[in-house]
């Protein structure tokens, strides 16, 4: 995986954990259809192979 697409692949995770994150601190239908679209989009993104899921996942923190 190279550099660029792990990056991509960082910011579609960040993007859709704060879209859940939202979601828990203030439940509501807003919150829930902007989390299913982020989800949604994210899928696509990744059928499409416009972004790039690794293999494995390495936590350092």
């Amino acid at each position: 995986m190279s550099k660029s697409a792990r990056y991509e692949w960082r910011d579609q995770q960040a993007a859709l954990h704060e879209r859940m994150k939202g979601f828990l601190e203030n439940p509501g239908n807003e919150q829930l259809d902007a989390v299913v679209a982020e989800m949604r989009a994210y899928a696509a993104a990744a059928q499409a192979g416009n972004i790039e899921i690794p293999q494995r996942f390495v936590s350092y923190s």
